[in-house]
């Protein structure tokens, strides 16, 4: 009996994987910010990739010459709101990921990762990157991973852009990591900053 619900919830998913186009989240201040801050033609990166939403509806739509999207899309990695991890909650992440690839199948300039981002960053060379675009793991040690791995990626003039900077985990990590490479970036942040879903962005100076 348990099979049978297992095969015909793999079957349901698989079915509803896939879809033209990722739904929009109507966050227009979000893209009009982090769209100030890129331009056509960079090579950019997003760590935390979910639906593909912000990806499709707001990186693409600025014309990057390469665009590489990395995420796990393994359940429980979030442990504080993630818990219980069951085989249905994993199906779920796979069928993400089964969409986002449909969803950038036609664009030869996007590249879907499957990976960790600590597993992904040996692949780009340093000073390779305009941009990275961090919406992973939230907890104050992942974000001071993330930035600490990715900051040399990008190129001098690019950014570190974040989403969420409201939140306390990464709030603190990111002040952190101003204060250890304080000759190195400058920081910026968009007026909804303070709230759970502003944006924040570093500048590489050298």
């Amino acid at each position: 009996m348990k099979s049978i619900f297992y095969t015909s919830l793999i079957i349901a998913m698989n079915i509803s994987c896939f879809a033209n186009t990722p739904p929009d989240d109507g966050r227009t201040a979000r893209a009009k910010y982090v769209s100030s801050l890129i331009n056509p033609g960079d090579i950019g990166a997003e760590i935390g990739v979910c639906e593909g939403v912000f990806a499709y509806r707001v990186l693409l739509q600025n014309n990057p010459s390469k665009l590489y999207l990395i995420d796990p899309w393994e359940y429980g990695l979030q442990a504080d709101y993630e818990p219980n991890v069951t085989p249905e909650k994993q199906l779920a992440r796979d069928c993400q990921y089964q969409r986002v690839c449909a969803y950038f199948a036609p664009y030869e300039n996007v590249e879907v990762i499957r990976l960790k981002s600590e597993d992904a960053c040996d692949m780009f060379p340093d000073n390779s990157l305009d941009y990275v675009y961090i919406d992973g793991e939230h907890s104050y040690a992942a974000v001071t991973r993330d930035l600490t791995n990715y900051f040399s990626k990008v190129k001098v003039g690019g950014y570190v852009i974040g989403d969420d900077y409201g939140w306390t985990g990464i709030m603190d990590a990111v002040q952190d990591f101003l204060k250890e490479h304080a000759n190195e970036c400058f920081f910026l942040d968009d007026p909804y900053a303070g709230r759970t879903g502003g944006q924040f962005a570093i500048k590489k100076l050298n």
